[in-house]
């Protein structure tokens, strides 16, 4: 039996409508996990209806240059089907569009997916989608650039760095992830002295990691305070108050216990508008939903309101 046939027996077929779009990245996730091109079409068509069609992501063809492709050619639902880097680059080619997106979790955390209520093995996942409706959702902005979960700037960028060197050596997988963290926070030199604006609000700050949030679920996974704010549209900013490489270390095992406080580990401030620059430095890395890249200060985050349609998945 195929795995087409496998998921025929096992899901009701129901149609959102339209043709479908996956771009897929293969280098996300771990590769026995992920279905053949042909099955994953298969099992699209049952769930969604509509014509399949699979783009694969390379060197030459990133998410967002493939999404934009979907769009000319007419597609009406494009799936992103990979990691959180994945999911907000085809987010970015679909956001203030008609196009509605789909996800389906490839990557290490998944936490956008996760977010919507996705199931993270793929035939589940891909039933769920089938019984899903469209709703719109706001967007992180940054200088002009979109995220879904998160961006940051300050000492998680030189941890996603490790990350990728660790990945490469090891495999994706989230033990992995979390040893990237302690290796990438023995590259801490000294603090950065921020200057931030919230809601017109102006104060100073010492930190080494400024990271501002637009997923609630993410927030909620480590038991942090500052969900409800996003919900109610604000982005969340947390702004470590470790300066040095022990304490920072002791606060991030804290957080991965999910036993991080707000006024012990961190400083929460909420606000729609939030805007950073640093002492003299005119640019700075800035990871945004696990990718990292330089931009000049000042750093500006803001929401695209309503930016993008998506599927999510019916209550039961």
């Amino acid at each position: 039996m195929t795995a087409v046939q496998e998921f025929q027996k096992t899901h009701n077929a129901a149609s959102v409508g339209g043709d479908v779009c996956v771009v897929l990245n293969p280098r996300s996730g771990k590769k026995d996990t992920k279905p053949e091109t042909p099955d994953l079409c298969g099992m699209i068509q049952q769930s969604l209806g509509g014509h399949c069609e699979v783009k694969q992501v390379s060197r030459d063809a990133s998410p967002t240059q493939l999404a934009n492709q979907a769009i000319k050619e007419g597609y009406s639902t494009v799936i992103a089907a990979g990691g959180d880097g994945t999911i907000a680059g085809v987010a970015t080619a679909l956001m203030e569009t008609d196009v509605v997106m789909g996800v389906l979790p490839m990557g290490t955390f998944n936490y956008f997916s996760r977010g919507l209520g996705l199931p993270e093995a793929i035939p589940e996942a891909v039933s769920a989608l089938g019984q899903s409706s469209v709703r719109t959702m706001h967007i992180g902005d940054i200088n002009g650039r979109i995220f879904l979960n998160n961006a940051s700037l300050g000492i998680y960028p030189t941890i996603l760095r490790e990350r990728e060197s660790l990945y490469k050596k090891w495999g994706r997988n989230r033990i992995t992830a979390y040893w990237s963290v302690l290796l990438g926070l023995a590259g801490l030199k000294r603090p950065y002295h921020l200057k931030i604006t919230v809601d017109g609000e102006t104060f100073e700050k010492k930190t080494a990691l400024a990271f501002v949030a637009n997923s609630a679920y993410q927030l909620e996974a480590f038991s942090l305070e500052g969900a409800e704010a996003v919900r109610d549209g604000e982005l969340a900013l947390y702004l470590t108050n470790a300066t040095r490489w022990g304490e920072l270390a002791r606060h991030s095992m804290n957080l991965i216990r999910g036993g991080a406080i707000h006024g012990r580990e961190f400083q929460l401030v909420t606000g729609q508008t939030i805007t950073i620059e640093a002492a003299r430095k005119n640019t700075m890395l800035i990871a945004r939903d696990g990718e990292k890249e330089r931009m000049t200060a000042p750093f500006k985050f803001t929401l695209r309101r309503n930016a993008l349609n998506v599927l999510v998945p019916d209550p039961a």
